[in-house]
């Protein structure tokens, strides 16, 4: 291609598996994609940790920038349904540097996360079979580098399965792994709410924790950027685009149901969070440093009781692990258009003639 020349990439047939993803099924890559479970046990410690008692309003703070994304998407989305999405937009809009530039921070940004994913999988996964033998040792093997190495490899080699066997297969699996853990966060934000009165660091409920007053430039921006990350990956619905009933209309509005529906979750389990435990730096408090990293780990036993609270242990390994099957779907379409278009070598415009997926 001319490096000078704006790249006309209007949509065209990919070879990809036409009119698979409905709009629940978008939705639900979203928010797998998503993965609210492991997303609010890691960030809840650190919002708390920077706004204190003002998490719920950081949170909203954290996914209006999203949802106006979100909205942008699906205007972009209407004018060129392409599986590049900010890859080839940003060629059409900018030219075909910027373009090559945001392709490549995509690419790059993914398989960092994927990385992560994989290490915290692997760390649930130990610990639950830990708490399952009532062995810590077991629960501790996660520590072993070796045996933490091997065990993301295989769940990474799984993963990359259940993406390449095909769209359909991913959204099956998603469905299970995506109503397992949000069913298992509903019952811990009602146990939490209903045990709220008699626990030792609970609060009562306060309209002044969505209020920014009080909150410091500095805290605000830090909390901002905690509450940003756990809304990553909304966009996992637009990547499919091409693979979606009606592509023009679909893919945008199930980015949109995305952002609203983690909205609505993380809103109920951090005010139940919070209730529950306070954001004192003692104990169960959320401000306290000890548990910040995994407020799901040191809650689940107090607040759902056992065996109960092994669900809420496997419900932070199923977000992990959904998660990092639907986190290859970005990547591989934005590299498959990339090669379409000749920001990549030409092999990663590879399909599989069977499961019409980014098969390179």
């Amino acid at each position: 291609h001319d490096p000078h020349h704006q790249i006309e990439a209007d949509l065209q047939d990919k070879g990809l598996s036409h009119n698979a993803v409905g709009l629940l099924g978008g939705t639900v890559l979203g928010i797998s994609s998503v993965a609210p479970a492991y997303a609010l046990t890691a960030t809840i410690g650190i919002l708390v940790a920077e706004a204190g008692a003002k998490m719920p309003v950081v949170i909203i703070a954290g996914f209006l920038p999203m949802f106006f994304a979100a909205y942008a998407y699906r205007e972009l989305n209407k004018v060129a349904p392409d599986c590049g999405t900010s890859f080839t937009w940003t060629t059409k809009a900018f030219g075909p540097h910027i373009g090559w530039l945001g392709g490549w921070a995509a690419v790059l940004a993914t398989v960092i996360v994927l990385s992560n994913l994989t290490g915290v999988a692997v760390q649930f996964f130990y610990q639950f079979l830990g708490e399952v033998m009532s062995n810590d040792d077991v629960g501790a093997l996660w520590e072993t580098k070796w045996i933490n190495v091997i065990t993301c490899l295989i769940f990474l080699a799984i993963a990359c399965w259940v993406s390449y066997r095909g769209i359909t297969t991913t959204e099956r699996v998603q469905y299970v792994l995506v109503g397992f853990q949000l069913a298992v966060l509903a019952v811990f934000a009602v146990l939490a709410l209903a045990k709220s009165g008699d626990s030792a660091t609970g609060v009562p409920f306060s309209w002044d924790w969505f209020s920014p007053s009080g909150l410091t430039l500095s805290a605000f921006i830090a909390g901002l950027s905690g509450s940003i990350f756990a809304f990553w990956g909304w966009d996992t619905a637009l990547t499919v685009n091409e693979e979606s009933k009606e592509a023009e209309k679909t893919p945008g509005r199930a980015a949109l149901l995305c952002v609203l529906s983690i909205l609505l979750t993380y809103l109920i389990v951090a005010i139940a969070t919070e209730m529950y435990a306070g954001t004192g730096t003692e104990g169960l408090g959320l401000g306290n440093e000890e548990i910040s990293d995994n407020v799901f780990g040191a809650l689940a036993e107090p607040v759902m009781g056992s065996p109960l609270d092994l669900f809420l242990f496997l419900a932070v390994l199923a977000s992990s692990a959904a998660s990092l099957t639907t986190t290859f779907l970005p990547a591989s379409r934005t590299m498959l258009a990339m090669g379409t278009y000749g920001a990549f070598p030409k092999k990663f415009a590879t399909v599989h003639p069977e499961h019409r997926t980014p098969s390179y």
